[in-house]
């Protein structure tokens, strides 16, 4: 953040100082003023915005925003060009939940790989954010796209994921969330390391 000299920082109050403070918004004015200047759900604009709360924004603000497509595992569409390496996708409409991504090349590959059940291999490591939280149908099974009838999604907090250069390294860590880090789809090419941020 950047700041006044201290001299230069006064003269506004010396000047302005003896005016009449303007009237405060009546209460939810200010709310619905903040509405308003949201964009439409479901427009490019908001699929960018929703995109970009998915990770931190020295990241977002100069990452690719892609768009999903009409299934899992359909081409996706770039919304905005990024010019940092990593990409940022909208809340995925098959999870009940909002569950925005951002992801670095690695990470993407997998995604994009787990999506279209194709094989995944890497000898680097890969980070992704979810900072609004998810949803999977399975932590077990990376080809279950949805729950079973009855069955009920698995919902996940705010977390960052791992994929290391040297995937055998995930072995013995937890496989169950709740406790911690754990190791979602474990045992198959698209194994990575869930570390929750709340």
């Amino acid at each position: 953040m950047y700041r006044l000299p201290a001299a230069v920082a006064v003269v506004p109050l010396l000047l302005f100082g003896c005016q009449r403070p303007a009237p405060e918004a009546a209460e939810g004015e200010s709310e619905m003023a903040a509405e308003a200047a949201m964009p439409a759900e479901g427009t490019p604009e908001w699929s960018i915005q929703n995109a970009m709360s998915a990770g931190p924004s020295v990241i977002t603000a100069s990452a690719a925003v892609m768009a999903w497509g009409d299934s899992v595992g359909a081409p996706m569409t770039q919304l905005r060009a990024g010019t940092n390496g990593w990409t940022c996708m909208p809340d995925l409409p098959l999870t009940p939940v909002n569950d925005p991504m951002c992801l670095d090349s690695v990470f993407a590959r997998l995604v994009d790989a787990w999506s279209r059940q194709a094989p995944f291999e890497t000898d680097k490591a890969g980070v992704g954010y979810m900072l609004q939280g998810g949803a999977d149908a399975s932590n077990d099974d990376p080809s279950i796209m949805a729950p079973a009838p009855g069955e009920e999604w698995n919902t996940e907090p705010p977390h960052t994921m791992l994929v290391p250069a040297d995937p055998p390294t995930l072995a013995g860590l937890p496989t169950t969330p709740g406790n911690g880090a754990w190791v979602m789809w474990s045992g198959s090419p698209y194994a990575h390391l869930m570390v929750p941020v709340e």
